[in-house]
């Protein structure tokens, strides 16, 4: 396995998240960060242990505040029930770079799976992506769905591979202060679960990202560019961020997160 394979793996959840919110009646669309409106990823996980470590657990700053919980986490119950309205949920104002991506309209969704969509979206060459889906397919990572024979990716292993293994397959590798796109526990995906005690965030390089950080590199490096044009697949490699580079609560908050965002 390398690591475009969890890129590519991570991508197709993410149009398969897409395309099930497209048959509850979502646009049909690969919306880009800041230019549609962006999902709220749950945020109502009760996350246990607040204050360990350098992290506190943003929910608990406003428990006395006396709202509800249904007040203060309207999406309270999201992930219990369909992933699909990951997708189609609003929370303005979080992107991490300073200029949207066009959005791209989608005329089928076969077309998403296709060498050439797949390479455009992930900024790998039509070979790459070929030997990718191969490798995939030897490891029981991919299959084709029976009834539309797209591919189909074994969701409950590829978390189980962000859980246990890449952290120690692609290690985190940490950089100087740049400008970039905020991962990791500085996420919108995991920002208003836990918020770090110090002054640097995680983030990738990216002229255009919105904010300064420790630069760490990304599982791939066409992933900042990627995630421009899909905000789920942001959601997703974030939070895989935040297991690679996160220490035991903040890795259990993320994979709860994405099992969650993956239907699982």
């Amino acid at each position: 396995m390398k690591s475009q394979d969890i890129f590519l793996l991570f991508k197709m959840v993410s149009l398969h998240a897409q395309e099930e919110g497209f048959q509850m009646g979502g646009p049909i669309s690969t919306p880009a960060i800041g230019s549609a409106p962006i999902p709220n990823v749950g945020f109502a996980l009760n996350v246990s242990g607040a204050g360990h470590g350098a992290f506190a657990d943003s929910k608990s700053e406003t428990a006395s505040s006396g709202s509800t919980e249904q007040e203060r986490y309207p999406d309270w119950g999201l992930f219990g029930s369909n992933t699909a309205e990951w997708g189609m949920q609003s929370l303005a104002g979080w992107e991490g770079w300073d200029d949207p991506a066009p959005q791209t309209p989608i005329t089928s969704w076969a077309e998403c799976y296709s060498l050439r969509a797949l390479s455009s979206s992930l900024g790998l060459s039509k070979s790459e992506v070929s030997n990718s889906i191969a490798r995939c397919r030897e490891a029981g990572l991919l299959t084709n769905d029976f009834e539309t024979s797209l591919p189909k990716v074994n969701r409950r292993a590829l978390l189980g591979i962000a859980e246990y293994a890449l952290k120690y397959f692609f290690p985190v590798k940490l950089g100087a202060i740049v400008r970039g796109i905020p991962t990791g526990f500085a996420a919108p995906a995991l920002s208003r679960h836990l918020k770090s005690a110090g002054d640097l965030i995680p983030v990738w390089p990216d002229p255009i990202g919105s904010e300064r950080g420790q630069a760490i590199e990304p599982l791939y490096k066409t992933v900042p560019d990627a995630v421009k044009k899909d905000r789920t697949l942001y959601h997703y490699l974030a939070l895989v961020d935040a297991v690679r580079v996160g220490g035991p609560r903040e890795s259990k908050v993320a994979i709860n997160l994405l099992k969650a965002g993956m239907g699982l």
